[in-house]
């Protein structure tokens, strides 16, 4: 009851924003059928739907009694609601045309890439089986090697011996002979362990062993579970109704700039030819914190001194000290990487005004990827593909792409993600 309560009052915000609101009234008087299920379903109608996919191939509409026996932990929406939201995303969308050989190139594109994906996922997906399965061959030899060492001890019985006395008496037999040579083999230990134990000791070697054994394919587990979550996490990113609206498109803006430095093209800064010193060239919108960000900055032209510093900025700090820099001290609001090899921490001592990362110099393409989720910047330098990581410390303020400059005359330009492999 309470989580029907919840989604109650979750649809009532939902249908009266104001986007909705205007178009609401179109879908008033809707007519919905009425749950054929019958007992307590009798009488309710079925103005819901589920937006699950299995449920997507089964029931789709569903009454509030069905939410509760059927459905819950779904994702549900009133139907009048999502054809308040399609209605709105028609009328949105109708002076933005595609011609005909657009749209069919687009789509053209997308099921090629798609089939390339499937493929690749697949053959992935082949090769992870048979690493697999070699790695479960594996672990049946390792414990078929304990039975093996175990039956060596039953000396009591004469059965070891026994198989060297048919080799010996069978040798012309060619049947009985390869019958007991296989036998032997399936007998024989791997490894003879250096002085003969008892069963205490083998016992306590064999829970060291098998203990062994279990922990390393726990932390394959673990491993596997991570590499697939954050793809999972990262596919479920890119399929969110909103993912063309993430495509950013940074650039400079006159406000958000040291007053010695121009722009040339909202992508592309220079610093004027007055005078040496540090000065910041922000660009805008912040970068997303709920999910990776990748850019990059190319470097057209540097001062044979070489000092210029790429990266991101928390654009208050930078604002309340003029767009300046104050490298001495943290808290001066980057998170960078020099030209000379600098690397450059607001919060970080060990991190910054310290000499630990790559160098660069004019025509270098530097790709920047912020990842909030794990709190850090890679930097990677695309011509030798060396890398460097900062650590950037979770914060409620935003961050935004950054150029510092300190020589006259060097310029920027910033590459948007689709841009960077085309350099």
């Amino acid at each position: 009851m309470k989580q029907l309560v919840q989604n109650m009052v979750k649809t009532y915000k939902q249908m009266n924003k104001s986007d909705d609101k205007l178009n609401i009234k179109k879908f008033s008087s809707l007519q919905y059928p009425q749950c054929p299920i019958g007992g307590d379903h009798s009488g309710e109608t079925m103005s819901l739907i589920c937006l699950e996919k299995d449920c997507l191939q089964r029931q789709i509409l569903c009454c509030c009694i069905c939410q509760e026996e059927f459905h819950k932990g779904h994702q549900l929406k009133p139907l009048k609601l999502l054809l308040c939201e399609y209605d709105q995303q028609l009328r949105e969308y109708q002076n933005i045309s595609l011609k005909q050989y657009e749209k069919d190139f687009l789509i053209k594109k997308i099921n090629e890439q798609e089939e390339k994906s499937l493929i690749y996922i697949q053959e992935l997906k082949t090769q992870i089986n048979n690493k697999l399965s070699k790695i479960l061959n594996l672990e049946q030899d390792f414990f078929e090697n304990l039975r093996k060492y175990v039956k060596m001890r039953e000396f009591s019985n004469g059965n070891q011996f026994s198989v060297i006395d048919t080799i010996i008496q069978n040798q012309t037999n060619v049947e009985m002979l390869s019958s007991s040579v296989k036998k032997l083999i399936d007998t024989l230990v791997e490894e003879i362990p250096e002085k003969d134990l008892n069963y205490e000791e083998i016992n306590r070697i064999f829970d060291f062993h098998i203990n062994d054994q279990k922990d390393h394919l726990h932390q394959l587990e673990t491993q596997f579970n991570q590499v697939f979550q954050q793809q999972i996490e990262l596919l479920q990113s890119k399929t969110q109704k909103k993912i063309l609206n993430k495509v950013l498109q940074f650039q400079f803006l006159p406000n958000n700039k040291h007053p010695q430095v121009d722009i040339l093209s909202p992508k592309i800064v220079k610093a004027s030819s007055s005078t040496h010193g540090y000065k910041f060239a922000v660009m805008t919108p912040s970068l997303d914190k709920n999910q990776t960000t990748v850019f990059g900055f190319k470097l057209n032209c540097v001062h044979q001194s070489n000092w210029i510093a790429i990266g991101v900025c928390d654009l208050s700090i930078v604002q309340n000290k003029q767009f300046g820099f104050a490298f001495q001290s943290l808290g001066h609001g980057g998170y960078m990487v020099s030209s000379n090899g600098g690397a450059w921490s607001s919060t970080t001592s060990n991190q910054n005004n310290v000499v630990k990362c790559f160098k660069f110099g004019k025509g270098d393409i530097i790709v920047c990827t912020y990842d909030p989720n794990n709190q850090t910047i890679i930097f990677n330098k695309q011509k030798s593909n060396t890398t460097f990581k900062l650590d950037i410390p979770k914060s409620d303020h935003d961050l935004y792409p950054c150029v510092l400059f300190y020589y006259a005359l060097d310029e920027v330009e910033f590459i948007q993600p689709e841009g960077i492999n085309k350099q």
